[in-house]
């Protein structure tokens, strides 16, 4: 196991109080860290507890105009959207078909499935202009794909790509939800385990949720990139925060980027400001070397790390289906299908049907 694994591990599976002696003893491949870059205009936006969570409905849609006649498009909150990042290429194309065709949403109960929704988001530049015109067809025969129409080059990823896809969902995406995710494409999301995990936290409060298992300890505490995501205060409070174009896109890994982020939050209303944890000193220091408290005192933000729950299928220490959230490494489409087909197997020879068992309280919300 790499060392940074190790880590990982072994700080997620033990107290937080023991951390500071612990690391005393468990190797650091990184070594200390210095604070994380602050982000005034993102601390200066509204704190994400003043977003309220919107309440959920049966399905309302409004027509939405298109070329040859009117589209009805959903636009009642959602308890999740699961927004899948793509490119604009072929390859990508034929991958986003494939989910398609696997029909991801068939995990879900028919008269709930406007509580999920599942899009594909990609920059508004493509390949060749042959390829554009098969992304075209694309989103007039699916209306399932968001364009970035902010991003510069093809894809913008480690650049701001992200970000600009919270704004996107925050601004005009359409619709809220109490929890708005991101996946890679080659991510298998396990929505029979992914959705009761998600009720099970609180939307109200402001969240942040991922795996930091397999992150690089040279970086502020991250999730991975192959999933993870937020509640809807802070998709609010990250879309509205005054911050010039040229720091949102500024070169970085885009995950680290993220997780850096989540320390410039606007502090909650009863933070103490000169507080240590909120006003560290400078330099190099064991406080940001360690995972941050699950609830930060300073911002309100709950960080949920799901660790062994999102990771590599098949991989050393990673959850079996019956447990696991989301599978990640599906890069050929055979592997996709072959984990969608495991992930089905294993949880129905444990007893269970592969379908999100909904709550009696959603009851009021079905459509009928």
């Amino acid at each position: 196991m790499p060392s940074h694994h190790r880590y990982n591990y072994i700080f997620a599976n033990t107290p937080s109080f023991t951390h500071p002696y612990l690391h005393k003893i468990v190797y650091n491949p990184a070594g200390l860290l210095g604070p994380p870059g602050i982000i005034p205009g993102l601390g200066n936006a509204p704190w994400m507890g003043t977003f309220k969570v919107p309440t959920l409905t049966p399905p309302n849609y409004r027509s939405h105009h298109i070329h040859n006649g009117n589209q009805q498009v959903l636009t009642s909150p959602a308890v999740l959207m699961l927004h899948i990042f793509s490119t604009s290429t072929s390859g990508s194309r034929r991958r986003r078909n494939l989910i398609r065709q696997l029909d991801l949403m068939d995990a879900v109960p028919e008269e709930y499935r406007h509580l999920i929704e599942i899009k594909f988001v990609m920059g508004n530049k493509t390949e060749s202009e042959q390829e554009e015109e098969e992304i075209r067809k694309e989103i007039k025969m699916y209306g399932d794909v968001i364009r970035l129409k902010s991003l510069k080059g093809m894809e913008n990823m480690n650049n701001g790509k992200s970000w600009e896809w919270l704004r996107y969902v925050g601004r005009q995406g359409g619709r809220k939800a109490w929890w708005v995710m991101k996946c890679d494409d080659d991510t298998l999301p396990i929505l029979p385990n992914l959705i009761p995990t998600l009720l099970s936290l609180n939307p109200t409060e402001p969240g942040y949720v991922g795996s930091a298992f397999g992150r690089w300890t040279g970086y502020q505490y991250y999730f991975q990139g192959m999933m993870y995501g937020f509640s809807w205060g802070v998709v609010k409070t990250m879309a509205v925060a005054d911050v010039p174009a040229s720091t949102r896109n500024s070169q970085w890994d885009e995950d680290a980027r993220m997780g850096s982020l989540m320390f410039s939050l606007p502090l909650s209303p009863t933070a103490n400001p000169n507080s240590t944890y909120c006003s560290p000193p400078p330099g190099p220091n064991i406080i940001y070397s360690l995972p941050p408290p699950v609830h930060n005192p300073c911002t309100g933000l709950m960080r949920y790390d799901m660790g062994s729950k999102i990771g590599q299928w098949q991989g050393r220490l990673i959850d079996d289906a019956t447990s696991a959230l989301a599978w990640h490494e599906l890069k050929s489409d055979e592997a996709y299908i072959n984990a969608y087909a495991q992930a089905k197997e294993q949880i129905e020879r444990s007893g269970r049907e592969y379908k999100w068992v909904v709550p009696d309280t959603f009851e009021p919300v079905a459509e009928v």
